[in-house]
């Protein structure tokens, strides 16, 4: 999970760089890191409700009822940053059918809050609820969140995910992630994801390490 949120909190906080750099007009650049921006959400919205169906449930269920506040901030906060996601895919929108000073700063703003939103929940869930959760949630338990993650996601984005997931993240998390894969999936893509996030980061920052 630490692993998950690190990747996630540095590409959201990179993100409205990279579209404040991309000069007006500039479609081909606009486009390269619209893509990403578009991948770094679906993520995000797979990630948040991977927990919403398979982490919050059986917390819920299992947690003292001093705790049970805890969880409806969480749940609060998430519904905070579905609707952040939704003003970003807006000024996208507008920034993808009119690439210029305004559409851009207004998508640079919009992923400004996004980021906040996302730093202030991803604090408080890891101090407060991953402690509890590793209390009280069981091994495959919390193996299905990933795995829910993962299974709404392409196979063909698994290669930048682990890319992304290993420029920051420790190795044995990152085999761990993909024990339940083919043995030849499980020896490739630990070799080639780490080039794959290389070329996505020149291509939407300007160098391949961020």
């Amino acid at each position: 999970m630490l692993v998950v949120h690190t990747a996630m909190l540095r590409e959201f906080r990179l993100a409205p760089g990279a579209v404040s750099r991309v000069p007006p007009g500039a479609r081909r650049q606009a486009a390269a890191v619209d893509r990403h921006i578009g991948f770094l959400c679906e993520l995000l919205h797979h990630h948040h409700t991977g927990e919403d169906e398979h982490l919050w449930p059986p917390l819920r269920e299992r947690l003292p009822a001093g705790a049970l506040p805890l969880l409806a901030a969480a749940e609060e906060q998430h519904a905070a940053i579905e609707e952040a996601l939704s003003r970003v895919a807006a000024a996208r929108r507008r920034w993808a059918g009119c690439p210029d000073a305004a559409a851009r700063d207004a998508l640079a703003g919009a992923l400004r809050d996004l980021h906040a939103l996302l730093a202030e929940h991803l604090d408080a869930e890891e101090r407060t609820l991953l402690p509890l959760a590793a209390a009280h949630l069981t091994e495959p338990e919390w193996l299905a969140i990933g795995e829910a993650a993962v299974a709404a996601s392409p196979k063909s984005a698994m290669p930048l995910v682990i890319g992304m997931f290993a420029y920051e993240g420790d190795p044995e998390v990152l085999a761990t992630m993909l024990h339940s894969a083919p043995v030849l999936v499980r020896l490739v893509i630990p070799r080639v994801a780490p080039r794959v996030y290389a070329r996505r980061a020149a291509a939407v920052y300007g160098t391949p390490r961020p």
